[in-house]
């Protein structure tokens, strides 16, 4: 439909703009004391040459740029050949037409100027038109390049979020084995638990950012498993000053800020790790007391999760995490963006 209706647009252009020229010469030509020497025809004759000079024009693009990569010699010679041929042909007609049926002689200087008012032709009609086929030749291959680009960011993603869920299995895991044999019924109620935490994580993956609401509710239910396995060895607050269900971040990232707490700090009883979760204008900020491991259980994997988790960020908020740590305490942002909801009744 678009393209009928650019075609229309294009007949109608060069049908008004023929009018105004065969006018305008025939008004040059009248002197103030003669009738205006107007032939009604002559709009038809000059529209005929400027269709000639476009389909010449778009015949030799397909011919040499089609599905190629256009570069200055290749469109150099789409004009000069369409050029050359339309210029040739445009002229013998003229000069045919016109000597049949006597209007005017046929001399050195009409030839020239005819040969010029082709060439004037070809600039104005087949000119635009090669310039217009250009353009859409590189807007669609800017299309493609986004397409492509996001197609990679996707699959990127993917990659990330899969590396990032088997460090989930396998501590939770590890903690059912041990229940199993220790207590039978409270390994039933994690092994519920956890079956209902991972089926969400699974649901929620899907959608590459999710609402800062639904990750503390995640939250909630993943802090139960951190304490079946590490029971009273967190001290855990929050404190949100933001709507929560007017911003999002990357799904599974606080999830993962708490393992990557778990994963690099001793754990005990007697002298709890502190957690505290708040936020500023644009990020969601983590502090937990430091106390390294003296020996990590995962030199090859070490801070993996928040690199993947960084780079995830970058890929789909453009921006990246910040991460400030001093000898008591370590702080971990992550960056928010607004629901899409509340981005539209803004841009109203």
């Amino acid at each position: 439909m678009k393209k009928h209706t650019t075609k229309l647009l294009n007949i109608i252009a060069i049908l008004g703009l023929t009018h105004l020229v065969v006018f305008y010469t025939a008004m040059a030509q009248t002197s103030a004391d003669q009738p205006l020497n107007y032939h009604p025809d002559a709009p038809f004759w000059l529209a005929l040459q400027c269709f000639f000079a476009q389909w010449l024009t778009y015949k030799s693009y397909n011919i040499t740029l089609k599905n190629k990569l256009s570069n200055v010699t290749s469109i150099a010679k789409v004009y000069l050949a369409s050029g050359s041929i339309f210029i040739l042909f445009n002229t013998i007609f003229v000069l045919a037409f016109e000597s049949i049926i006597g209007l005017v002689n046929i001399d050195l200087r009409h030839v020239v100027l005819t040969i010029i008012l082709s060439m004037l032709l070809h600039l104005l009609l087949g000119g635009t038109l090669l310039a217009v086929l250009l353009f859409n030749e590189a807007k669609q291959q800017h299309i493609a390049y986004v397409d492509t680009q996001n197609l990679l960011a996707k699959s990127q993603i993917n990659a990330l979020q899969q590396q990032l869920d088997p460090h989930f299995l396998f501590n939770n895991l590890n903690v059912l084995s041990a229940l199993i044999q220790q207590d039978p019924d409270e390994a039933d109620d994690f092994l519920d638990s956890f079956c209902s935490l991972y089926r969400y994580m699974l649901e929620t993956h899907k959608n590459q950012l999710i609402s800062l609401e639904k990750e503390l509710e995640f939250t909630d239910r993943y802090l139960y498993l951190l304490n079946k396995r590490f029971p009273n060895a967190f001290d855990f607050k929050i404190d949100i000053s933001l709507v929560p269900n007017q911003v999002e971040l990357v799904s599974g990232a606080l999830q993962l800020a708490l393992e990557n707490i778990v994963k690099h700090n001793q754990l005990s009883k007697t002298y709890p790790l502190s957690i505290y979760i708040s936020n500023n204008e644009s990020s969601l900020v983590i502090v937990n007391s430091y106390k390294p491991k003296y020996v990590t259980t995962h030199p090859d994997s070490l801070n993996l999760g928040l690199r993947n988790l960084n780079e995830r960020c970058k890929l789909l908020i453009k921006r990246e995490i910040s991460i400030e740590k001093s000898n008591e305490t370590f702080s971990l942002s992550l960056p928010l963006v607004q629901t899409k909801a509340i981005q539209a009744q803004e841009l109203k």
